[in-house]
């Protein structure tokens, strides 16, 4: 019984890793994973302390690597991970397989435990290439001799029984409606924030005696681990220090370093690993109460999530292309009227434009998202104008750090229904081809300035008017990369991930480089939100040259 159980768990990963093999996604995330092995073994990544006002980072010793490698591969599947394990379950159904698994012998939870083994597989896949990657660096870049070993199973021990757990939590969260979609995304970005920044975070000070169990307990990235292992060594090699918690990113160097070569690993941590690796498979399980496999799966995921919008309310020439002079478009008997999907009707040819597009693009975009979203963005839209007409001067940073996040709900349907809905083709081929294009740019441009505006006019009444350069980024960056990833992939996650990734290091935790949102003084001093509202219209720019070269010679 037992055996044959695992027989099928082994079969769904099987095939589910095979589907995956096959797609652009896992490839261009292990190219991030060798990246990463690439910019530890140059000391741009990395562990380091503060030392004295100085900055002092592990000479890259073989443990020293792997210990890096290790951090850096938690990192990577922790946030990176999530969003490439998300959408096993809707692979299948979007494959038209969901009568097979209707009829199958196999039970729910077998198969969802097939999902999760093909999940783990893929943090497998993560730490071989990025132990590789860290040893074939080290024999380049690395201090002492390189011992592949030293380098490897730190990266395995760390990444591994993290990937059980982000798979289960994708899992669970792809059989929850609620949270299959952008919703569901934004959720665990911001509960892994909260949970490797804020939850037991150790202090800036603390000695390894000094941490507490809760901090080990939810030491998700390794860097709890890494503070006592290395604590010692920074001491021997610089003995003014004598507390500070370790860091982990880019703010380290070479040039003073501490020489760390190994020790023996506390054995908390091997049963904080194992605790991740059986929450996933519990997480797994219980998935299996909320997922039903007899939902019905036509017309699949896709077509759920895509409003139903008239192609003709976008594509005033569509007729003429079908030659029947103008008239009505006859939809298939088994479909709802074209006029009962129509979002504005179109009475010719000639009758779109500019405008007309842009008040389309409005309403596709606007509509549709639950009654708690549109009341969220009324109240970032109009509390903090109100709290400035009364003389408040204060709150305005924390409230741009939510609306800047906000309407992600939006800027997420740009580009990517578009190109999922299959009308590239016809709009190219008609009147507005490029307008429709900047239409929908600036339909999410108006939105995020109308969520985000009060909350700059707060941080202007309390910060000065130089803030309100932020504006500018906030508003013009995000729908530019929303249209740029949508069209490229034709999926909202590209956008969703890369764009959490950016607001999670600038607005969130003051990394003045990907400050988009002008939050902190130093980028706002150096025009940084500027930069990146150039560098997105730039790119807005060029998709719309290509989108008018391949109207000319389609």
């Amino acid at each position: 019984m037992l055996r044959r159980e695992a027989r099928r768990v082994y079969h769904v990963a099987r095939t589910d890793l095979l589907a995956r093999l096959r797609s652009r996604k896992l490839l261009a995330f292990l190219a991030v994973v060798v990246y990463f092995g690439y910019l530890i073994n140059v000391g741009t990544f990395g562990l380091f302390y503060s030392v004295e006002d100085s900055l002092v980072s592990g000479a890259l010793t073989a443990p020293m690597t792997g210990l890096n490698a290790g951090v850096a591969g938690s990192m990577v599947t922790l946030f990176g991970g999530f969003y490439l394990m998300r959408g096993t379950i809707a692979r299948d159904e979007h494959q038209g397989h969901g009568p097979l698994l209707a009829t199958s012998n196999a039970r729910t939870p077998v198969y969802l435990l097939g999902k999760l083994g093909s999940n783990t597989v893929i943090g497998l896949l993560t730490a071989a290439v990025l132990a590789a990657a860290a040893v074939a660096n080290h024999a380049v870049h690395g201090v002492g001799s390189t011992d592949p070993v030293a380098i490897a199973w730190p990266v395995f021990v760390m990444v591994v029984p993290l990937a059980v757990l982000v798979g289960g939590v994708a899992i669970l969260f792809e059989t929850i409606d609620l949270l299959v979609g952008t919703l569901g995304r934004v959720v665990y970005l911001v509960s892994m924030v909260f949970v490797v920044g804020g939850l037991f975070a150790p202090s800036g000070t603390a000695t390894p005696a000094a941490v507490q169990t809760g901090a080990r307990s939810f030491d998700l990235l390794g860097r709890v681990l890494a503070h006592e292992l290395t604590f010692d060594a920074v001491r021997s090699g610089y003995p003014a220090f004598d507390r500070g918690f370790v860091s982990f990113g880019t703010g380290g160097t070479l040039e003073q370093t501490f020489r760390y070569e190994g020790g023996r690993w506390p054995a908390w941590f091997f049963l904080q690993r194992l605790g991740c690796a059986s929450v996933g498979v519990v997480l797994t399980v219980a998935a299996s109460v909320p997922f039903t496999r007899f939902r019905e799966t036509t017309p699949g995921p896709v077509a759920r999530r895509v409003p139903s919008v008239s192609v003709r309310s976008i594509l005033p020439t569509l007729p003429s292309l079908r030659g029947d002079g103008g008239g009505s478009v006859s939809p298939p008997d088994s479909r709802p009227r074209i006029d009962e999907l129509s979002l504005t009707p179109v009475e010719g040819k000639q009758s779109g434009g500019f405008g007309r597009l842009l008040a389309v693009e409005l309403r596709r975009l606007l509509r549709g998202h639950p009654w708690w979203w549109y009341l969220g963005a009324v109240a970032l839209a109009g509390v903090p104008v109100w709290l400035a007409a009364t003389g408040t001067d204060s709150g305005g940073q924390a409230v741009l750090l939510l609306a800047a996040v906000w309407p992600i709900f939006v800027w997420s349907r740009i580009g990517a229904e578009t190109a999922r809905a299959g009308i590239i083709e016809q709009i190219r081929a008609s009147q507005y081809p490029v307008g429709q294009l900047f239409a929908e740019w600036a339909a999410g441009c108006l939105i995020g300035l109308a969520v985000t505006g009060g909350a700059f006019v707060l941080s202007v009444a309390g910060a000065g008017p130089e803030v309100a350069v932020g504006l500018l980024g906030t508003v013009l960056f995000p729908p530019s990369l929303a249209l740029v990833a949508g069209l490229w992939t034709g999926s909202q996650r590209l956008f969703e991930a890369s764009y959490l990734g950016v607001w999670y290091l600038g607005p969130l935790n003051g990394a003045f480089f990907a400050d988009f949102a002008g939050i902190t003084a130093e980028s706002v001093a150096a025009f940084v939100p500027a930069v990146y509202a150039a560098v997105g219209f730039l790119a807005v720019l060029t998709v719309a040259h290509r989108r008018a070269y391949d109207g000319l010679v389609g």
